[in-house]
This record gives C-alpha cells, structure tokens and sequence, in this order.
C-alpha cells in the first residue's frame, strides 16, 4: 500500500466535489481519535455530477485546497486519502466458502478465502474500490466477528464489492498528479459520510445515509456495523436550484440564494403573506425585479424533494435492503434545506435526521459548525484512515486490490510466508 502518512506524521483527506474541494489535515493519536488541524476548500467549476469535466478547473481547485490547509501546518502535503470523484457506484456482494475438515481457523486460511473469494469478482475494466469482509459463519454460526481459533468444518464468507467505471477514476488519477499528488486510497463518499455521523447502534441496526451532493446523491447501507450496500443516482441539490431558475426567470446564483435562504419543503399558511424578490436573469438586477410569494417557491421545491427520495425508496426496495433500514441520516449540502427531514421521513416512512460529526476532535474550530456538512466526508476519511487503513485487523480489513490475479495470488503468498 502506497504511503498514508505525510511529514510529521500527518494524515491528509481530500474530497473533490461538484460545488467545492475541500482538505483536512488531522495528526493520528489512536484508532478512534485524529486531531484536526488544518482545513481548506475552494469552489469547483470542474466537476459536473461527481465526474471530472475540466481538468484545469479540478487542478486549480485542489491546488487552492490543499495550499488553504497547508496555511495552519506550513507542511508540504505529498500524499492523501480521498473520495472517489465519481458517478457511478456499484455493489456486489460475494459468497464464497473453504472447508476446514474440522481443524481450528487460521488468518492463513482466511487470506486464502478472501483470495478466492476476490477472484469471482467479474473480469471486467471496473475500478475495484472495496472489497469488505462483511459477515463469517462456521458450519451453522453466523455473524462471527473474528472466527480465528473457532474449530468447524467448514468456513464461509461475504464480501462486498464496491466498483466503478474506470475512466472517471483515471481522469481523477490525473488531476491529483498534475496537483502534484499521490493517492494512497479511493473511497467511496456515502462510505466516508456514514463513518462520520452515524452511531455504533444506527450502524448495527441497520441505517441509510443520504449523502445529498449538489450533483449527485450517494447511498450508503449500514448494517451489522459493516457497509453492505453503496450507490449513487444522478440527483442532487442542482436539480431544486435549476426549477427555481426556470419556474421563475432568474440566474443559477440568484436561484441558489433563493433556495438557500427562502426554501423550504414544509407549506405554511404565513409563506402566502411573505414576499420574495426574484431579479430577471439577463436585466438590471436593480431595476428587473418580481415579486412572488414564499409559498411559489416552497411548490417549485416540494416536487422535486418528493421524486428524490421515491427513487431512493425505490431502488433500496428494488436491490432488497430497504426493509433493513430502521433509520436514515441525511449529510451534504441538500441536507441543510428547511424541513427536508421531514419531508424524506413522509417519503421513505422512517426515522430520518440530520447528521452531525461524530468523534471531531477540533478544538480551534478549524472546521466552522456551520460548514460540518461541506466537510462531512472529509472528517469520515479520516475515521476511515486511523481506524481502516491503519488499525483494522487483518480478517476485517478491506482488502481491496486489482484485477489481476496473479498480483492476488502475490499477496497472498506474502501473507502467508
């Protein structure tokens, strides 16, 4: 594995986004603590619907963001931890067995099922995000945490699969090297937004997080306290903007605004009585003015919200983990729209909530509360850098690697020599 830490032993995050960049820059102390001290972001003109679509635009923005938190260390970032600056997401879950002969569990023979387990995974050119041991049983116990030194016949495993196509991820690839940077893991965003707001409980009982990105929303199924499922549909808080400016004759920055500060999912009888100032997109801003009620807007939004969440119902029911879900957790940016909580609890007829970081550790406020949801993904890689990458034991670790099978058969002769 490529190297994880930078000079003076700092971990450094980086989420490329369709609105924004942002970095982190954190100091391990355990498992479970990082101390922050370092932030940046820069706006993003290069990013449509979580794909790159100009690299000069992607470069000079995460070159901005990673110089902005450099400020507070004066350290030189070479090496980071990031999101996968992607569309798509795609989840598949392998099963797969060794028999044991009634002898006692060894990580030898684990490393071998996980090997075989890997290399089911369909030969195609996809990017293989994660591979994550997600359940063992032996014989007819299930759900085994860690079944080293268990005695049984025979040893099953699940292991989910996170891949995606792999031109995004090259051209990703090529932005962080003309940034002058390396890449030691990709990470798959609703992923990195669930380790950072949800509870060991939420994630145990079973729990969705919606990650309402401006472009894209991601999909992130927790249960048993392991990611089972992962996706993205191309959806997100642009599609509430675009119907403002449209339905009302503005710009996209001015409908932004609008949504930002007037929107709401919740109708209210007082929004009939309230104005809202609508400049006319192409006229003197000062002199082209309408006046329409709050209520309009709230009508031009509430379609829009209810379609977002009937598809992510729809396609949890279609791929079998809705009836899993007891709760779901909204982050991004779409999270912070009035009364979208409500909205998606009638839609999706669940507990929903807003989430909130977990296990910060930013005692100089680095991180604004007011902009926790713009680096929600950022502060869950760092949980996933000082609990996945550097602390998780073998058996759960993700594992993820390539394709080719003979680089497999590789490490797995290093893990067991």
């Amino acid at each position: 594995m490529p190297r994880l830490l930078n000079d003076n032993n700092l971990i450094a995050v980086l989420d490329i986004g369709t609105s924004k960049t942002c970095c982190v820059l954190a100091c391990p102390v355990n498992e479970d603590k990082a101390v922050i001290v370092g932030a940046g972001s820069h706006q993003n003109k290069g990013v449509k619907k979580s794909e790159i679509i100009g690299l000069d635009e992607s470069v000079a923005s995460v070159c901005h963001a990673v110089a902005n938190a450099e400020t507070y260390t004066k350290e030189r970032i070479k090496t980071v931890v990031a999101t996968a600056c992607v569309s798509a997401l795609n989840s598949l879950i392998i099963q797969d067995n060794l028999e044991l002969g009634g002898t006692e569990v060894t990580q030898s023979d684990i490393n071998r099922l996980i090997s075989s387990a890997q290399n089911k995974i369909p030969a195609t050119q996809d990017e293989v995000l994660h591979c994550i041991p997600i359940d063992y049983s032996l014989d007819t116990r299930h759900s085994i945490s860690d079944p080293r030194g268990l005695t049984g016949k025979t040893l099953y495993l699940s292991l989910h699969t996170v891949m995606t196509p792999p031109y995004p991820v090259r051209d990703m690839n090529t932005v962080l090297e003309q940034s002058h940077l390396s890449c030691s893991k990709k990470v798959a965003s609703p992923y990195a937004a669930g380790l950072a707001c949800l509870t060991q409980e939420e994630k145990k009982q079973g729990t969705a997080v919606i990650d309402l990105g401006a472009g894209t929303t991601g999909i992130g199924v927790f249960y048993e306290d392991q990611l089972v499922y992962t996706a993205r549909i191309p959806f997100g808080g642009d599609m509430i903007t675009k119907a403002i400016a449209t339905t009302f004759k503005t710009s996209l920055n001015n409908a932004e605004k609008i949504k930002t500060l007037k929107g709401s999912t919740l109708p209210s009888l007082s929004y009939d009585q309230e104005d809202v100032e609508i400049p006319l997109i192409g006229e003197d801003e000062h002199v082209s003015i309408v006046h329409v009620s709050r209520s309009k807007i709230v009508q031009t939004i509430l379609p829009r919200t209810e379609e977002l969440f009937q598809r992510i119902k729809a396609l949890l029911e279609q791929t079998g983990f809705y009836d899993i879900c007891l709760n779901f957790v909204l982050t991004g940016g779409g999270s912070q729209l009035h009364g979208i909580n409500e909205k998606a609890a009638t839609v999706l007829q669940r507990n929903t909530r807003t989430g909130q970081p977990l296990r910060l550790y930013d005692k100089q406020e680095i991180i604004p509360p007011h902009a926790y949801q713009s680096y929600m993904n950022c502060i869950g890689l760092l949980h996933y850098t000082t609990r996945t990458l550097l602390n998780t034991p073998t058996h759960r670790r993700d594992i993820s690697t390539q394709g080719n099978k003979i680089m497999r058969f590789f490490h797995w002769f290093l893990d067991n020599s």
